[in-house]
């Protein structure tokens, strides 16, 4: 019995011991094995993740391997987060048997900083964008001529300032039009500087007499006046002088042109400045006289009438048409006479217009003498004491005055008839 028991026992240890070397076999076969498709799948990634992924944030690059295939659930499994304006390009290359390629590439957006009349603004821009997309993005609209730094075509990087200085402007008066022009601020913009950016040019013979070198500012005036020379050929008449003088042949408050005045005649070549469309100045060049002008000489009348007597005396000068100064006046009756060609003087002179018959014993020969009508509207003028007659010597008759040839001036000496005269004696016995 005793040994049975013992049998029996002895017979259960050795059960127990072939099942525990049983389970540690067991266990150890499933560890290899788990072990084994772990080296699998991280060698070749293509037991389960069938994806490959080929990822680009900002300029870095790494490779992962994914059951997903949307784009964002990736981004999401491997804590690569999109905030802001992050933008993301994802497209496959492909099955290459095993696993599917993939790339998503990732631009980031950074914070730029625009600075634009007078205000601050905050905006979200990507990797290689440039300037001029920024601010389209951001609304912000340039007129011409602002200035932006960087410049537009410049492309960002990172978080960056923009700044947006606007034009000024500038009024211009050229030529009787106003022209209003925006101005770069750039600080050292000169009026030439805005004529040469706007395209006003000015031919060779102009020039501009606003000061070029002026520096432009807001608000700024300017009036940029053209001067043009034109040069051209012109004949002109030279006025003559006229000389005056007085002569007692003529009747007080009529003149007598003795020589006529005429014009001279000269060409000239001329240079006109011409500021705005109107002549500012005349520059004579050349000069050539083709004519001289002719002094015209002119008569004013210091007689009562036009004497008759045409004999005139520098001694004589008259005053409201009586002589000025004289040895003595006579006053009586007088006449007139003629004569043949062959006649003379009883004083041996010769007989002509301007001698008159007298009583030497009154007025002796060679006397000159000024005779008027007492009404004062005949003058027989200037004459010298030359001649007598019986006629004289038997009559009250003061003067008998000499009218000419007989063939020629009968009737002016009968139409002189018998006339009340002053005989004024100037001088006795000089001629």
């Amino acid at each position: 019995m005793l040994n049975l028991t013992a049998a029996l026992m002895s017979g259960g240890r050795k059960i127990r011991k072939v099942k525990n070397t049983l389970q540690n076999r067991t266990a150890v076969s499933l560890i290899s094995i788990f072990v084994t498709c772990t080296v699998i799948f991280l060698l070749t990634g293509a037991l389960y993740f069938r994806n490959e992924v080929t990822i680009t944030d900002d300029g870095v690059t790494f490779k992962v391997y994914t059951t997903h295939t949307d784009p964002e659930d990736i981004l999401r499994e491997q804590g690569v987060p999109l905030t802001g304006l992050d933008l993301y390009e994802f497209y496959g290359n492909g099955n290459t048997g095993r696993a599917t390629t993939m790339t998503l590439s990732v631009t980031r957006s950074h914070t730029v900083t625009v600075s634009v009349d007078g205000s601050v603004y905050k905006t979200e821009a990507y990797t290689g964008e440039t300037v001029g997309e920024i601010l389209n993005r951001a609304g912000i609209k340039l007129e011409r001529n602002d200035m932006v730094t960087p410049a537009l075509y410049e492309r960002i990087s990172g978080e960056s300032n923009i700044k947006v200085s606007r034009a000024f402007g500038v009024t211009l008066f050229i030529e009787g039009v106003t022209l209003s022009i925006p101005v770069s601020p750039y600080g050292e913009t000169t009026i030439g500087d805005v004529l040469s950016l706007e395209g006003i040019s000015f031919s060779e013979n102009e020039v501009i007499s606003a000061n070029l070198n002026s520096i432009a500012y807001p608000g700024m005036e300017a009036t940029v006046n053209t001067l043009r020379y034109d040069e051209r050929v012109e004949t002109n008449y030279i006025p003559y002088e006229t000389i005056s003088e007085t002569s007692n042949l003529v009747a007080i408050g009529a003149t007598k042109v003795i020589t006529a005045g005429v014009e001279g005649i000269e060409r000239m070549t001329v240079i006109d400045t011409i500021m705005d469309g109107e002549v500012i100045a005349t520059e004579i060049i050349t000069r050539e006289v083709l004519s001289l002008p002719v002094t015209e000489e002119v008569l004013i009348g210091m007689a009562l009438a036009e004497p008759f007597s045409k004999r005139d005396f520098s001694e004589i000068e008259l005053v409201d048409g009586i002589p000025a100064s004289y040895e003595f006046m006579l006053s009586g009756r007088s006449t007139a006479y003629t004569a043949g060609p062959a006649a003379g003087t009883a004083s041996g002179r010769p007989l002509e217009i301007g001698t008159v018959a007298v009583d030497p014993g009154r007025i002796p020969y060679g006397s000159l003498l000024y005779i008027v009508t007492q009404c004062g509207n005949y003058v027989y003028g200037a004459a010298v004491a030359a001649d007598t007659g019986t006629f004289i010597h038997d009559t009250d008759i003061l003067v008998d005055v000499f009218k000419g040839l007989t063939s020629e001036n009968i009737e002016k000496a009968r139409s002189w008839g018998l006339r009340q005269v002053d005989v004024y004696v100037i001088s006795t016995g000089q001629y």
